[in-house]
């Protein structure tokens, strides 16, 4: 039976438009996605941000907002699933809302996969990247520095249709997942693909603010020439809710 994914929204945080889209102007209402690929094993693309209160104290022009039931146990909840259920946890990178609520996972020994050079590098970012990161060198801990990680080395195949695979630029070591669903294949692209307007009809991919335009540039091509489907990182119209209106 081949594999399914789901996105979910996992709460929403306003950001500069600029930062999804090169040359966007103003701020928007973003959503915190994940996916949870249902297959041979059941595995969970992203945590989301941290609890609304620390992230107003460590991200306060985030204005993150997370609504009741969108908390990554409700979501499992509805699914049908626990915390210990999923065998996997797939972090596409380890920028601050993408990593948090691991606590659990590692509690239940379930796997939790991040590339190997996502890890190296958050270890000790650039100066320019330690609040992304929330690094140690501000004084803080990342949620995913008690976890015990597994890195992987470029694509893996994590059970029968799905692939982890490279996809930098958005950051150093940035993944993005290909499911073999029924009807073709859908890339969980995260963030080597923010939203729809970063790969609008004219076939041009327009990014937002990477770390890398050009390794950027190859990782968007790769998705696009990948999928079927696309599953864009912080793009509403991938998922069954709504902006909660902070913008």
């Amino acid at each position: 039976m081949s594999p399914t994914v789901t996105p979910h929204c996992c709460g929403s945080f306003v950001v500069d438009a600029g930062l999804l889209v090169a040359g966007a102007e103003g701020v928007v209402e973003a959503p915190s996605i994940v996916s949870l690929i249902e297959g041979d094993d059941t595995i969970l693309v992203d945590t989301g941000f941290g609890p609304v209160d620390r992230m107003a104290e460590l991200h306060p022009s985030y204005e993150c907002h997370r609504e009741p039931g969108q908390d990554v146990d409700a979501i499992l909840c509805e699914e049908g699933y626990a915390p210990g259920d999923v065998d996997a946890v797939v972090l596409s990178h380890l920028d601050w809302d993408h990593c948090y609520a691991l606590g659990p996972f590692d509690a239940a020994g379930v796997d939790v996969y991040v590339q190997r050079e996502e890890l190296a590098y958050a270890v000790a970012p650039y100066p320019m990247h330690a609040d992304r990161y929330e690094a140690k060198s501000l004084g803080r801990e990342p949620p995913w520095l008690p976890v015990d990680l597994t890195p992987l080395r470029g694509e893996t195949e994590l059970c029968p249709g799905v692939t982890a695979f490279p996809t930098p630029g958005h950051t150093v070591g940035h993944q993005s997942v290909a499911v073999e669903e029924s009807d073709g294949t859908t890339v969980v692209a995260v963030d080597a693909v923010q939203t729809f307007e970063n790969v609008p009809d004219d076939g041009t991919p327009v990014p937002g603010l990477p770390m890398d335009d050009l390794a950027w540039w190859e990782s968007a091509a790769e998705v696009l020439d990948r999928a079927d489907r696309l599953l864009p990182g912080h793009e509403w119209d991938v998922l069954d809710a709504e902006p909660a209106g902070l913008v």
